[in-house]
């Protein structure tokens, strides 16, 4: 149709052929492809002149009106491609959900404000693409996958820390070495059996955990009412740390951080509002770790709210 189109508007197969950027015998190939297709002649040829028949003229016609409403359609796709606007859908963890994302997600939106975000917080399919089968334009996992339906990009990482209340330590004892957590009462993640230091060396948990719970919240409100020992994100206890509700314990032994990754649909047209997103998130993560101690709001939320129901 294009072909067709440059033909009639430049009335010679060669000068088609040039401004369209292929051989002669293509154009020609082309032409007598479309006729044979409609059974009809669209153009008259002689050796000095290409004209229209009637019929073509009419073709014509359409194909300036169906190539003119491609181009919009192109127009308005480069255009969705391109500008920081419409939504973007994300799924993610719990753990991390609940309050990093939650806070990530918000200043996104406050800084892009065409932007519309559907943030899902639960769990988390084994199968590393389905994601985008469901639906999601960006899924945060908590490890690299090799897997050629989707990208992977590392954003950031998770500190965690231990700590229980005072109440706890002064009843039982404050464990000096990892060996000792063994005798404490340790509050965990369901099925959770150990923990994971900086260093590779692990601790083992008695089992069965006193209070477990997939919540941190939870678990930090189980800590500050002296049931145990917890391993939380640094950013859930440090208003409770810096209340005094809760006491780091063994800081000499920093706990491994759980890393981030944001991953996404594969190849050359990823929408640059997702492409924004995740370089916006691996900023976002960077400048948190440079402020370690700084609450987000919805961290705060969830601490004002505790404290208002005692």
């Amino acid at each position: 149709m294009t072909t067709f189109a440059k033909v009639v508007e430049y009335s010679s197969f060669s000068a088609a052929a040039e401004e369209l950027g292929i051989s002669r015998a293509l154009v020609s190939r082309h032409i007598t492809d479309l006729e044979n297709f409609y059974g009809v002649r669209l153009l008259n040829r002689t050796t000095r002149s290409v004209t229209t028949s009637e019929i073509g003229l009419k073709y014509y016609q359409v194909c300036k009106r169906v190539l003119a409403e491609i181009r919009t359609g192109d127009n308005e796709m480069n255009a969705l491609k391109e500008n920081i606007e419409g939504s973007i859908s994300i799924v993610c963890p719990k753990w991390v959900g609940n309050f990093d994302m939650s806070d990530a997600a918000v200043d996104f939106c406050r800084e892009h404000s065409q932007i519309r975000i559907q943030l899902h917080v639960g769990e988390i399919s084994l199968n590393p693409h389905e994601f985008l089968n469901r639906g999601y334009d960006v899924c945060i996992i908590p490890h690299r996958v090799r897997d050629s339906d989707i990208m992977v990009k590392k954003i950031g990482a998770v500190p965690y820390v231990l700590a229980a209340s005072p109440e706890y330590l002064a009843e039982y004892g404050e464990p000096a070495t990892l060996a000792d957590l063994s005798d404490h009462a340790c509050l965990t993640k369901p099925a959770e059996s150990h923990w994971v230091f900086h260093d590779g060396s692990k601790a083992v948990l008695k089992q069965p955990a006193r209070f477990a719970s997939n919540s941190f919240f939870s678990l930090c409100t189980a800590a500050g009412r002296g049931l145990g020992i917890a391993m939380l994100p640094s950013r859930v206890a440090a208003l409770e740390l810096e209340k005094g509700t809760l006491r780091q314990v063994l800081p000499e032994f920093p706990l491994e951080e759980a890393p981030l990754y944001a991953a996404y649909a594969p190849g050359g047209n990823v929408p640059r509002k997702v492409r924004t997103l995740v370089t916006f998130l691996g900023t976002w993560f960077k400048n948190r770790d440079q402020s370690p101690d700084e609450v987000g709001g919805t961290i705060r939320i969830y601490h004002e709210a505790r404290a208002a129901v005692g």
